[in-house]
């Protein structure tokens, strides 16, 4: 899609300078949403583009293959230069280590102050006083999409304040049905600690049955939907509330001054200075082309979906590992660039979870001692499922990068590993991990 920005130079006045965004407001608040994003209270670029992309190691940019890495880091750079201040970038709450870990190693080779954090905890920081110890975010949209006719989900993140600043202390999601929200699942996501909820989404109507479900089948005190104004005006408060040095926020109890005129003057500049870099970015692709047909293939006990043109391969398993209940590796290439799913599918011991398999393969990764596996996340959300992941750097040829899942006492890899052309390896690997099915043993 062509990536558009409303034009917010008409409101800059020239008069601002880098040492006045600094002294008067501090670090700026770049919410990245849900694509379309808010530079402190202006809207900004709209990067749903680049977000939906975040798995892929590079997108097409008017046919041009860029590395998506790099891409944040010319939008992080154009935003410091312009801005003159600080920035604090908060990403989807659901993005686990793998997905945040791009944007902060963008932000690293930037020489400026930028810190990486969750939208939860800027919304907690934003929406509550010092009174409230445990919060709750509720999150309707989710980015990158999950594929067509995947069952909706709400994605929920419990917070606490600690040492002055709020952190995620557990995450649940919530099945959403044509009936509504499951009541078990809510009562579990809100339990009754939880002093109030915030309600964000892209769509009007699921916040609003969100904010309806959760309040028949939990005993939260208040449940409030996100006013976009109060992260962007208290998003950067955490070393504020650690000194106890003001009263939480509330709608409209300061003055317009040129303090807060100036305020959104930066903003303002801000979301202006992403124009010369959003605005020619052309179109983004990361699926695969046009017309092109899928298969389901069932390999040993895992079906999963992979382009019907590519060719599969069963290598044989190393020496003296062949066998009944030994691993199996499965092949899917595309003939053109070489784009590769991988499939293997690893038998493990009777009772084993995704949380045991996860820690097995850190302890395996730790031994290893090496920088061939990074990127480990124990549990992260891909394709619309819980997996665990982590990224291979091989001897030769692109990274691949690995989503695990478990059951039924079998432990079923996918790797997705990009080719030579310009064409990504996201939209067939999204599509295999989402249609993974373990059948029984």
């Amino acid at each position: 899609m062509v990536i558009e920005l409303s034009d917010a130079g008409s409101v800059v006045p020239e008069s601002v300078s880098s040492a006045e965004v600094s002294a008067v407001v501090g670090p700026v608040v770049v919410d990245l949403g849900y694509g379309h994003t808010r530079i402190g209270a202006v809207p900004g670029p709209d990067l749903t583009g680049l977000m939906d992309a975040i798995d892929a190691d590079r997108i097409v940019l008017d046919g041009v293959a860029v590395m998506v890495e790099q891409r944040w880091t010319e939008i992080f750079t154009r935003w410091s230069e312009s801005c003159g201040a600080s920035l604090i970038i908060g990403h989807p709450s659901t993005w686990g280590a793998v997905r945040a870990g791009v944007l902060r190693r963008a932000a690293a080779r930037v020489p400026a102050d930028i810190d990486v954090v969750p939208r939860a905890v800027l919304i907690a920081r934003g929406h509550t006083d010092t009174t409230v110890s445990r919060c709750a975010v509720v999150e309707t949209t989710h980015l990158p999409r999950y594929p067509a006719g995947s069952a909706p989900t709400w994605d929920v993140q419990r917070l606490r304040r600690r040492g002055g600043d709020w952190e995620i202390e557990a995450s649940a999601v919530v099945a959403v049905t044509g009936a509504g929200a499951d009541r078990v699942e809510v009562e579990a996501a809100v339990d009754d600690g939880i002093e109030v909820v915030f309600v964000d989404g892209a769509i009007p109507a699921e916040r609003a049955a969100a904010v309806d479900a959760i309040g028949r089948h939990t005993v939260a005190g208040r449940i409030l939907q996100v006013d976009p104004q109060l992260i962007a005006r208290w998003g950067a408060r955490s070393r504020r509330a650690a000194l106890g040095t003001g009263p939480g926020p509330a709608v409209g109890d300061e003055p317009t001054t040129s303090r807060s005129i100036r305020w959104i003057w930066v903003a303002a500049a801000c979301a202006t200075a992403v124009a010369t870099v959003a605005a020619g970015v052309g179109i983004w692709q990361h699926d695969g082309p046009a017309g092109s047909h899928t298969d389901d293939v069932t390999v040993g006990r895992t079906t999963l979906t992979v382009p019907g043109d590519w060719h599969r391969s069963d290598p044989p398993a190393p020496s003296g590992t062949a066998g009944p209940g030994s691993q199996t590796r499965t092949v899917f290439a595309a003939g053109d660039d070489g784009s590769r799913i991988l499939l293997v599918q690893s038998p493990v011991r009777a009772g084993s979870t995704p949380a045991s398999v996860a820690t097995s393969l850190h302890n395996r990764i730790r031994q290893r001692g090496d920088d061939v596996v990074t990127e480990f996340s124990p549990s992260t959300r891909y394709a619309g499922r819980d997996v665990i992941s982590y990224r291979e750097a091989p001897v030769s040829g692109a990274p691949i990068r690995w989503y695990v899942l478990v059951d039924d006492d079998l432990q079923v890899s996918v790797g997705c590993q990009g080719g030579t052309g310009a064409e990504t390896i996201d939209g067939p690997c999204t599509e295999a991990v989402a249609s993974v099915r373990i059948g029984p043993g």
